[in-house]
């Protein structure tokens, strides 16, 4: 009777430690799909457009400075205010991909220290806080000094597009390959 005492808190312990290993190998993995203020590579285009509504009637989202852009005031993670303008690509109604313009709000051509290159260092230090510090550099023949990186499904480029903008990219690299062969295939039809 007491060896049977003895061994059933052991049996329902061994019993929970397997369950816990289980459920938690069990666990979805990330998809990294994220991208900010709750946006989502994956998010169907009415979601995207409801969204961008409800952050308008909090005053959060505008109308962006550029045709078709929204504009979020970026202010509290950089040393100057930063004015974040983005309208993602979508594919079958899905964001595939979210291109993202930043440009210092007191930019002037008379105001270097707002120029570019000093909001690269900011913005780059603000994605690394977001996304995580394994950003990788490459020499790109067209975009220059281009910081990327991939997780899952998802890569990341930051670049200076000129002496005022600083470009982020967004792309679910899963749809681009797709969209790659499609034009593949349409090519070798013609």
């Amino acid at each position: 009777m007491k060896k049977r005492n003895l061994l059933l808190p052991l049996i329902v312990g061994i019993s929970l430690i397997v369950l816990s290993c289980n459920e938690r190998a069990s666990e979805p993995k990330l998809n990294y799909d994220s991208l900010f203020l709750g946006f989502n590579l994956g998010m169907e285009r009415q979601a995207f457009f409801d969204h961008c509504w409800g952050y308008n009637k909090k005053e959060i989202l505008i109308h962006g400075t550029a045709n078709q852009t929204v504009q979020y005031q970026l202010k509290e993670v950089v040393s100057s205010p930063v004015s974040m303008n983005f309208y993602p690509n979508f594919y079958e109604d899905k964001i595939f991909e979210m291109p993202v313009t930043f440009s210092y709000e007191a930019w002037a051509p008379w105001n270097r220290q707002y120029y570019s290159d000093s909001l690269f260092v900011d913005m780059l230090k603000v994605f690394k806080e977001w996304y995580g510090d394994d950003f990788k550099e490459l020499n790109h023949p067209e975009m220059g000094k281009v910081y990327y990186k991939m997780d899952g499904r998802r890569r990341i480029n930051l670049y200076i597009r000129d002496e005022r903008h600083v470009r982020a990219v967004f792309t679910d690299m899963k749809v681009e390959k797709e969209l790659e062969k499609l034009a593949k295939e349409q090519a070798g039809q013609n």
